[in-house]
């Protein structure tokens, strides 16, 4: 039996839109359960970590509700205006391009300190939690918290964001906030005045004062540690779409908010950089797959071999068998599939029992033909249908099709000490463990190798001379004890 897969635009069946309503209403009942939690475990937060988290953590998830109301809104609208029918004209029909995996990695923003800040900065400077959200239609992700102070030149985030159903079209959200953690103003104006206080009127009299300042400052201590210390405002965005996709580190501009008055300010260059790769699905997946006859000439005699041809990536690899893909055997046949292509169904007569057609290359001024053949009329017609998808999905991805962009997922780092505790001093923050370096097993057979000379192969082993003072224990030897009289 003769295996084939079709992947494409077909007709929608009536209970998928229903399936997919559920899905998002149980999509935002789980982030409504979750946002209860952190409301919860933020009454009970004493530490300032533990309130920035939380904050950080409920800011997500009314990000994520929010963005799946609006999904929902845009599916029930889809609803009502679905026709339901499907057009069988290949050229003309109206087509979604395929899906794509994007990721953001490697972000990076720098920062413009002054040199009195930055080098001059006796006194213990301000600190800042950042962190990100990245928004694109329902999906809503956040990196890490990273804390920030004048000593840092670049805000960086090792964390790699992907989304996994992604059109052309895409357009990814960046918003970078920031929080103070260090106490307001408003939290220190008491004690502040009390000390004012104390060291301008009578001790007795300032005692009093103090106390009352201290009982009020201690009262409004958990309700601003909540609202005044832990409140993230938008410090930067931008937007990504296609155009920023490229294989290597690329700087974004940014949309500063704020100003140097403002508490959660921080003195940015205006640009981000990071590294935006995007996979359409047409270039790590099979398009289409089946057996075909490809025509060859053979010393002026026409004759034809049976292949079994992948459509994939720009590309038609034909192999003898299938399971020559899973041995990876290099295809017998490789055809380009890309703009410049041209493919024609060369017999369009439904009595003829032939049904061919040809795929035209122009190379060098001159055009390569390609003849192949299906088994029949609906085999036909459904690699012309897979031929016309794969040039749409190539013509909306545009230059992410040229070549695969790869996703590197990096293995986790060990965080920076000042995400760990506090900074006290140069001394306190130096890292003296050096940096762990994973070996691989060929590597370490090398080693062991090299130190036997290859004797770790054939199984010989040299026997290492005992030391010195080794024979003293063997037996073979007399202690004579001497006393020594004073």
């Amino acid at each position: 039996m003769e295996r084939q897969t079709l992947r494409g635009p077909e007709c929608r069946t009536a209970g998928l839109p229903a399936q997919q309503d559920c899905s998002i209403q149980e999509k935002i009942n789980l982030e409504t359960r979750i946002r209860d939690g952190v409301w919860k475990l933020l009454s009970l937060s004493t530490q300032k970590d533990q309130i920035l988290h939380a904050v950080k953590n409920l800011m997500l998830c009314n990000a994520r509700i929010m963005a799946y109301t609006l999904e929902l809104q845009k599916l029930e609208e889809q609803i009502a205006n679905q026709t339901g029918r499907c057009d069988t004209n290949f050229e003309s029909k109206a087509r979604t391009a395929c899906k794509g995996k994007i990721a953001i990695s490697d972000i990076r923003i720098p920062l413009m300190w002054k040199d009195s800040d930055h080098f001059s900065n006796k006194e213990r400077s301000q600190r800042y939690a950042i962190f990100c959200l990245f928004k694109m239609g329902a999906e809503v992700f956040d990196t890490d918290m990273v804390i920030v102070d004048k000593t840092i030149t670049d805000i960086c985030f090792e964390n790699v964001t992907i989304f996994n159903e992604a059109g052309p079209d895409f357009q990814i959200k960046v918003e970078i906030y920031s929080c103070c953690t260090e106490e307001s103003s408003i939290t220190n104006t008491p004690k502040k005045l009390a000390k004012k206080l104390k060291t301008s009127i009578s001790k007795a009299t300032g005692k009093k004062v103090n106390s009352v300042l201290q009982e009020d400052d201690e009262t409004c201590s958990s309700f601003s540690s909540a609202i005044f210390d832990a409140k993230y405002n938008l410090l930067a965005h931008t937007t990504l779409s296609l155009e920023s996709a490229e294989d290597s580190f690329r700087t974004h501009n940014l949309s500063i908010n704020g100003n140097e008055e403002s508490s959660f300010w921080l003195p940015l260059y205006g640009n981000m950089c990071c590294r935006l790769v995007a996979q359409p699905a047409c270039m790590v997946e099979d398009v289409f797959a089946g057996f075909l006859n490809q025509q060859q000439m053979i010393e002026g005699l026409i004759s034809w071999r049976r292949l079994y041809c992948v459509l994939r990536g720009g590309k038609l690899s034909c192999f003898y068998t299938p399971e020559e893909i899973e041995a990876k055997v290099e295809p017998a046949l490789v055809v380009s599939i890309n703009k410049e292509t041209r493919i024609r169904a060369m017999d369009k007569d439904k009595k003829k029992t032939i049904h061919n057609f040809s795929v035209i290359n122009p190379v060098a001024g001159q055009a390569i033909t390609h003849i192949f053949a299906a088994e029949n009329r609906e085999d036909l017609q459904k690699w012309m249908e897979a031929f016309w998808q794969h040039f749409f999905d190539l013509s909306q991805w545009k230059h992410c099709c040229e070549e695969l962009m790869k996703i590197e997922i990096m293995s986790p780092r060990k965080p920076p000490l000042f995400l760990t505790k506090e900074a006290t001093s140069v001394y306190h923050d130096m890292s003296i463990d050096s940096p762990i370096k994973f070996k691989s097993l060929t590597d370490l057979i090398q080693q062991k190798i090299e130190e036997t000379n290859g004797e770790f192969l054939i199984g010989q082993h040299k026997e290492s001379s005992p030391p010195p003072w080794a024979t003293f224990f063997d037996g073979n030897h007399q202690v004579v004890q001497k006393k020594i009289v004073s």
